[in-house]
């Protein structure tokens, strides 16, 4: 039982790693809503998940200093691009006729589809979840139960905690006026630019 405190403590540190996925999370539940960042959360999930996979079999070999200036790279312009398109849209866009319910059930899976494809695209998880097998596998003899494990205990933590934040975060949206929430947008837009324009140097 004491190998899986690590495994929540690294749920912890996943849950406050201050990368773009942290505060597109945030956006999501304070203009969208809970549901929305949860579905979006399952799709960062599924791409731990796949990461967490190609580790463990191997293919982590992608990551490795040759390959990682091309990946950085090919992750920043699509971040850069996503930010800038998001930004313009946002500026853009114009209030909405509330939709049926049953229409806005179906599009919770495209919230999933982006949380999916905005953490795929950060290679440097795949390093992590590399480094975390490395690192816990020996203390339990590269037992396949006890690393799948590290890893459900690592996500149901960082799920829960980010469960906490979204409740909190969404009290604030009863607070925030319509101009408070598009300045809200577009400075994390530019705060994923950023971002993208790091990972672009990094790969240069």
């Amino acid at each position: 039982m004491a190998d899986y405190i690590d495994a929540v403590v690294f749920g912890f540190i996943l849950s406050f790693s201050f990368g773009p996925i942290f505060f597109i999370l945030l956006e999501t539940s304070i203009t969208r809503g809970i549901k929305q960042a949860v579905f979006m959360d399952f799709g960062v999930i599924v791409s731990d998940l796949l990461f967490f996979s190609l580790a463990y079999f191997g293919a982590s070999k992608i990551a490795t200093e040759e390959n990682q200036p091309a990946l950085f790279l090919l992750g920043g312009v699509i971040l850069t691009v996503y930010s800038v398109v998001s930004f313009i849209n946002n500026v853009a866009k114009k209030k909405k006729i509330k939709k049926a319910k049953a229409v806005e059930e179906t599009r919770l899976l495209k919230y999933t589809v982006k949380g999916f494809l905005l953490n795929i695209i950060n290679v440097s998880y795949l390093v992590i979840w590399a480094g975390v097998i490395v690192w816990f596998g020996p203390k339990v003899e590269m037992s396949p139960v006890k690393i799948w494990t590290f890893f459900v205990v690592s996500v149901v933590t960082y799920l829960a905690i980010n469960l906490l934040k979204f409740l909190l975060s969404s009290r604030l949206k009863s607070k925030l006026t319509d101009k408070v929430l598009f300045y809200i947008r577009q400075g994390l837009n530019i705060l994923i630019l950023i971002f993208g324009i790091v990972l672009i140097f990094k790969g240069l």
